[in-house]
């Protein structure tokens, strides 16, 4: 007489194939979450100079220098640096390694007009061959929050050689 067979189940992962993603998932959620909830508060820089534009300089940088002036004087410039310097204890020999120059720009006038100033500033400060700006990396911004005789120098400084 013909034996009947059996019919043996095999096990079938694929039913587990979406629980295992589900909770690779989580496992990457959370360690995101854990990374981003650790992260240092960040200060306003130091503002100096002769505008008073607080509402703009931002709060991105720790202890960056934020200059503003309502017109380029080289010299003034580089005493502000400077007094920032011997203020907060930072190296004498200290280089700007970021520079953002936002040109202000008023009523009727365009965007492109900030950025023309901008310009201009960067310009004024590449010709005056100061020290500090040697190896400067400039981004160049403008702004309607500012008058269009104002520019904001955003700085920020390390010791020469750690850039």
């Amino acid at each position: 007489m013909a034996r009947k067979r059996l019919r043996i189940e095999e096990e079938d992962a694929n039913s587990q194939a979406g629980w295992l993603f589900a909770d690779s998932f989580l496992a990457l959620m959370v360690i995101f979450l854990a990374t981003i909830s650790f992260v240092p508060a960040l200060t306003s820089g130091v503002v100096m100079g002769s505008g008073s534009v607080r509402e703009v300089v931002g709060s991105n940088y720790i202890k960056g220098l934020v200059l503003t002036y309502n017109n380029f004087d080289g010299a003034v410039i580089q005493r502000d640096i400077a007094t920032y310097i011997k203020n907060e204890k930072l190296s004498p020999t200290s280089d700007v390694l970021y520079a953002r120059i936002v040109g202000g720009y008023g009523a009727g006038e365009t965007i492109d007009q900030g950025q023309i100033r901008a310009i201009a500033v960067s310009v004024q400060l590449k010709k005056l061959n100061l020290a500090y700006f040697e190896n400067t990396s400039i981004d160049l911004g403008s702004s309607d929050k500012i008058g269009k005789d104002t520019f904001i120098l955003r700085l920020t400084l390390a010791p020469k050689g750690s850039n």
